[in-house]
């Protein structure tokens, strides 16, 4: 899935072209991760100017996560951000001296999750990037990222495989044909649909829809029951609420008339019940809250989505 840009980075390397901060823009259902843990063994190996031969001192500390040359900045324990302090010592480490006499490595994954301040701190030294360092910077959702963060970075794009191509190579990886509603909730990422099938998550996403169907179909009902199976399931918020928008996304393509290859009879449902304003209103609603949600962790998720239900009854 990602041997096109691979082979790109790879030629990069080998002509020993090394910018000093790279932005790799991809969903993370695409493995993003898996590509920057290539790109970094292949630099940092002492015998090959592009692949690891996994034989070198320096192959051995990268295979063990501990090369002292290579930090990955992520958020503290129970936080979403990436705090001032953590990225001021990623720029204390980006002045140091290479203890292998080579580059230094700094990798910020999911780099939208900088707050402010953490985000001004970066970019006073991208302005003036240390010589023999490299920040790699990884997100899904760029627009998030100050821009004069983006324009001081070499940007890679990591292209979604279409729908059928993701399909096949997980049904090839599992050996079972994968459906395509699972894809389509999965928003087509390999990487999201083999997690899904391999978690058994099918089940969570049925009992799911199950309990929103009763809360909206039925203008009187009590969304006690679908807040209790919301609460308690095993899938993250996040999750659970991406799934929710995609189905509504299904139903105003239907409400249109649109063909939908990819469609699920939730959406169906959906679509007979509401008209497309009001699958539109609600849909832009779900996805405010979604980020509302991902960047404030002192929001109460149980309120927000109560009062999202209501307001779908009274549309």
């Amino acid at each position: 899935m990602q041997a096109d840009l691979w082979q790109k980075l790879k030629g990069n390397l080998e002509r020993q072209h090394i910018p000093g901060a790279m932005l790799i823009q991809a969903k993370i259902g695409l493995g993003p991760e898996a590509l920057v843990e290539r790109y970094v063994a292949g630099l940092m190996c002492q015998n090959d100017a592009s692949e690891p031969c996994g034989f070198c001192h320096a192959c051995s500390l990268i295979a063990s996560d501990s090369h002292p040359d290579v930090h990955f900045v992520e958020p503290e324990k129970d936080k979403k951000n990436l705090s001032v302090e953590q990225i001021r010592q990623a720029n204390k480490w980006a002045l140091e001296s290479s203890q292998f006499g080579g580059y230094r490595l700094i990798i910020l994954p999911q780099a939208e999750r900088m707050n402010v301040s953490a985000a001004n701190a970066l970019l006073k030294t991208l302005e003036e990037p240390p010589s023999n360092c490299v920040f790699i910077l990884t997100t899904e959702h760029a627009q998030r990222l100050l821009p004069t963060i983006r324009s001081r970075c070499e940007v890679w794009h990591l292209s979604a495989p279409s729908q059928a191509q993701s399909v096949d190579w997980v049904s090839a990886q599992l050996g079972k044909r994968i459906s395509l509603r699972i894809a389509y909730l999965c928003q087509s990422e390999p990487l999201a649909i083999k997690s899904f099938v391999e978690q058994g998550r099918e089940k969570e996403l049925d009992t799911l829809l199950s309990a929103f169907l009763s809360a909206v179909t039925n203008r009187n009902a009590d969304v006690t029951a679908f807040m209790n199976v919301f609460l308690k399931s095993d899938v993250t918020f996040d999750e659970q609420l991406s799934w929710l928008w995609l189905v509504l996304a299904s139903a105003q393509k239907q409400s249109l008339g649109l063909d939908q290859g990819e469609m699920i009879p939730e959406a169906a449902q959906l679509a007979s019940l509401y008209s497309y304003q009001s699958l539109f209103k609600q849909s832009e609603s779900l996805a405010e809250l979604k980020k509302q949600l991902s960047e404030s962790s002192g929001l109460n998720a149980e309120l927000l989505v109560t009062n999202w239900l209501y307001s779908f009854l009274t549309a």
